[in-house]
């Protein structure tokens, strides 16, 4: 962590204005989850469900123009793409299944590269341990996990020396995902070789770990619970995380905890009010440019023995957690909650932010009176 800057951040304040639909849902479209703004500020990239199929599509969405461009298809998988700003291209994980016995499939674990036509998508690795795979802020490096090896790929896709990690080890606790071994995801520290190492169990707690890819050491963080989704700041310093010490999904309770990687100390929120009635719940997050402010989703399930099918009151609220102050934004307005951490993202110039109300909407920001 010594790589950390010291230098604090200046709070500012933000004004945010009323949804505006931006996108209408095709009669083949499902649900839509939210993974990332480009750099360029004008496009999001998505990944569209198809109704009624096991599959879904890579896109890229221009909120403005209303444009959608299809970079790849694949079978439903929770992991997500990343774009790749280097190469101008989405790198994806993809479950390729081989033969089903005893309606358990058997599949191996790939990651493809497209460069917009689906089409012309490419294979970059075949049996990889792990689902998830990681791209540098910015690109010029990827990262995936195979044969107990961090393999690594440059910004020409030429394979770069590994180094050994072996996740059984680990794994100390012994646990699974369902009937496949302890999945994790990947949070790659901006400006660093250190990726957010985190997993989910069926029946326990998961671990949380701080990789770094270059020297291949690991050590794990005590959060107090574990990690459903995890964000890293802009400038690297701070790691927010949707935190749950339940053991298990969907309707366990979770809160914001902040780590401060340059003083160890954990800022925790409860970010739904009191007086909503009910299992409160972070659903999405996304960081300010400042550093120091978090847009979160959070809902309030009143009947969590219905799950998954309740309504959720689900609103967005501006978290300063080093204040700790926690306000409503736009409060006459509900938002639906999809897949964790797939519901909500900023745009890195802060001006705008996506959010699903219930189709994709956009929300302008302004800044200090800006």
């Amino acid at each position: 962590l010594a790589q950390t800057t010291m230098a604090e951040s200046t709070s500012e304040t933000y004004a945010f204005s009323a949804p505006k639909t931006v996108h209408t849902s095709a009669t083949t479209d499902a649900d839509v989850e939210i993974v990332e703004w480009l750099p360029d500020n004008q496009r999001v990239l998505v990944v569209q469900n198809i109704q009624g199929s096991n599959q879904q599509t890579i896109e890229l969405f221009n909120p403005e123009s209303g444009e959608r461009q299809a970079y790849a298809t694949r079978e439903w998988t929770e992991q997500h793409p990343s774009w790749d700003q280097e190469l101008k291209a989405v790198v994806y994980p993809v479950r390729h299944v081989l033969n089903i016995v005893d309606n358990i499939p058997e599949f191996t674990r790939q990651a493809w590269i497209s460069y917009g036509n689906p089409q012309s998508a490419q294979m970059l690795e075949d049996n990889l341990s792990q689902f998830y795979v990681a791209l540098k802020p910015g690109g010029k490096e990827i990262v995936y996990l195979k044969d107990k090896q961090i393999v690594k790929r440059n910004g020409s896709l030429q394979e770069i020396p590994s180094k050994p990690l072996d996740l059984d080890q680990w794994n100390y606790r012994k646990m699974k995902s369902g009937l496949f071994p302890l999945m994790y995801e990947m949070a790659w520290r901006p400006g660093t070789s250190q990726i957010f190492l985190y997993s989910f169990a069926d029946k326990g707690q998961g671990y949380t770990f701080l990789l770094d890819v270059d020297t291949g050491e690991i050590c794990e963080l005590k959060l107090g619970g574990w990690a459903v989704t995890a964000r890293w700041s802009p400038n690297g310093r701070y790691l927010a995380i949707d935190s749950s010490q339940a053991s298990g999904r969907p309707a366990g309770p979770t809160a914001l905890t902040v780590l401060d990687t340059a003083t160890g100390k954990l800022y925790s929120s409860e970010v739904v009010p009191a007086e909503l009635v009910g299992i409160h719940a972070v659903r999405g997050m996304a960081w300010a440019p400042d550093n120091r402010h978090l847009l979160v989703l959070g809902s309030a399930l009143s009947f969590p023995q219905c799950a998954p099918n309740c309504f959720d009151d689900t609103r967005l609220y501006l978290v300063d957690f080093i204040s700790g102050q926690v306000d409503s934004i736009l409060p006459e307005h509900q938002f639906i909650p999809n897949m964790d951490g797939t519901n909500l993202a900023w745009s890195p110039d802060g001006s705008k932010v996506i959010a699903l109300c219930p189709a994709l909407c956009s929300i302008s920001v302004q800044r200090n009176g800006q």
